[in-house]
């Protein structure tokens, strides 16, 4: 018995309603269920010895049975990323397009799981026919190959959920928009849209993928020492953009790292890239002088273990770049990276490098519409309800505004776990279902709301000592022992650790008498002694760390 059997089309956001990623949407209806994405989101610096998290599917356990499918819809890593770690959990079929199916393919093989889920391969235009669902991929543009909309049809209505996707010219054949299916789609009537928020701020028109490839084939040429480029993995037609401006250039494209070629490997196998002009990989690349080629590489968004991070260490031995050199950022700047993304580019500048960004030439354009392109999509549609997703709050806010000043007289802006049902003309929220966001934690899976994780958090911000404490039958100290690693410096807490361990030899047998001789009393005297002479001597309050044994007499 499913818990979404009430007459109308239900829909829950689990995560990506009030963020860019953890995107996984459900929808429900006479008791069955689809789940659309199930992606990652990166974290910043506030959960230490985690990258990236996803949304927990715990709300969804008591209807395993009643899930019909996992639709994903591209190849992007907040929408299918955490394929492998979520679909054990639903074990449902798969249906996604052939190359999002060969990513998540490769993913699924570094779980050793590629044998279990069923794959199937949805090309663009086909639809799939389910007990209380048909749903249509229909191509929209996006910043990788084969982004599709999902047009979703039910008896209570129709659903156009499209989270991440722009308008482009057509000029790029790999970026294909399917304006007929949505124009006979609209026909039908569209009671709701579930819609991509990420650039509701812009009000300009962008540039084109077009557009952007004239610009790079007309600067690269204009570099005269070593250059590097970088983009995101999977915006495949942006490599190949690259790849031709470094050809224009007369250089030798040199590309760089496993996502990089794996992504180009993958559009190739899907009958993309037929005619590429030669690229060659890093490994091949060492007897080709460094001014001659143009090195393409990951790592724009500043992510720590990347191709890029390592070039700007200079721990890349092959690539050391000097004053003169220049590195383009064909990408924009995904919202929490800002602070990642601006000390890499300052650390690039203070090299004296010249750093290329979309902020002074035409090197990007982004995969997400803004204002023009969103109200275009809405005359296109014309839905009833708009439900906003995808996007910083802030930004959400200003597209339910923006959608009402359009004319849409139903706006809704959920937040994960909230439950709407949509009936008629009539869509509500009739309750919410427990939401959380899982960090993938080494070779485990963490609550970020758990208590080891507020350890760590604890632990970075205010420090850590461990106190070694022996006690003799007597209940005189045998041994003590004071260390920290990142409180002072070495010297200097060397010399307070052992200035604070001679006064506690000393404070230590006349406590005990106070305390009448009780050992956890005793325990907790000198670790709160130790924490206050830290705190009194540094201002740093640490996490204490007690390993306290009391011998006993023996008889």
């Amino acid at each position: 018995m499913s818990s979404f059997d009430k007459e109308g089309l239900y829909f829950i956001a689990l995560g990506g309603a009030e963020e860019v990623g953890y995107n996984m949407y459900v929808y429900a209806a006479d008791g069955k269920l689809i789940v659309v994405d199930c992606g990652y989101g990166f974290f910043n610096d506030d959960f230490p010895g985690m990258e990236l998290g996803f949304a927990s599917p715990e709300a969804l356990e008591g209807e395993i049975e009643n899930i019909e499918g996992l639709f994903i819809t591209h190849s992007h890593e907040d929408h299918f990323g955490a394929v492998a770690h979520i679909w054990p959990k639903l074990r449902c079929p798969i249906y996604a397009t052939p190359f999002a199916a060969e990513h998540i393919l490769a993913r699924l093989r570094d779980y050793k799981l590629e044998k279990e889920p069923q794959i199937n391969v949805i090309k663009d235009g086909e639809s799939v026919k389910l007990q209380n669902f048909e749903v249509k991929f229909a191509s929209l543009v996006h910043s990788t190959l084969e982004n599709s909309a999902l047009l979703i049809k039910t008896k209570y209505g129709n659903v156009v959920h499209a989270t991440d996707w722009r308008f482009d010219d057509g000029s790029c054949d790999m970026l294909p928009f399917d304006y007929k299916a949505f124009k006979e789609f609209a026909e039908e009537g569209v009671e709701a849209f579930v819609c991509d928020s990420t650039n509701l701020m812009d009000t300009e028109e962008q540039p084109t993928e077009m557009q952007v490839r004239q610009s790079l084939m007309k600067l690269v040429p204009t570099f005269k020492n070593k250059l590097v480029a970088t983009c995101f993995a999977s915006n495949v037609v942006r490599l190949e953009s690259l790849i031709l401006a470094a050809h224009e250039a007369g250089r030798t494209p040199v590309v760089a790292g496993l996502s990089l070629n794996q992504n180009l490997k993958m559009a190739k196998d899907c009958g993309y890239l037929q005619n590429l002009p030669p690229y060659v990989n890093a490994k091949d690349a060492a007897d080709i002088p460094n001014d001659e080629i143009m090195y393409i590489c990951a790592g724009s968004q500043g992510n720590y273990r990347s191709g890029l991070t390592r070039i700007v260490n200079r721990e890349n031995k092959d690539m050391i770049l000097c004053p003169g050199d220049a590195v383009i950022f064909s990408s924009k700047i995904i919202p929490g990276n800002e602070k990642k993304i601006e000390r890499m580019q300052e650390k690039l500048r203070d090299q004296g490098v010249e750093v290329i960004s979309k902020e002074e030439y035409l090197v990007h354009c982004s995969g997400h519409g803004g204002k023009k392109e969103t109200r275009q999509m809405y005359e296109i549609l014309k839905p009833n309800v708009l439900i906003t997703v995808h996007g910083e709050r802030r930004v959400i806010r200003e597209h339910s505004r923006f959608a009402k000043s359009c004319g849409i007289k139903h706006v809704l802006m959920p937040r994960n776990g909230d439950v709407l049902l949509l009936k008629g003309d009539n869509i509500e929220t009739v309750g919410e279902v427990p939401t959380d966001i899982l960090g993938v934690d080494r070779n485990q899976i963490t609550s970020i709301n758990s208590q080891l994780v507020k350890n760590r958090k604890r632990i970075a911000f205010n420090c850590s000592v461990f106190i070694t404490a022996v006690l003799s039958e007597d209940w005189t100290v045998e041994y003590l022992d004071i260390s920290a690693i990142d409180i002072l410096e070495e010297g200097a807490w060397n010399a307070l650790a052992e200035e604070i361990k001679a006064d506690m030899i000393k404070a230590i047998p006349e406590e005990v008498i106070k305390l009448n001789h009780r050992e956890s009393a005793v325990k907790e005297y000198i670790s709160a002694k130790i924490r206050k002479r830290i705190y009194n001597q540094t201002g740093i309050k640490p996490v204490v760390f007690m390993h306290f044994h009391k011998k006993e007499a023996e008889v």
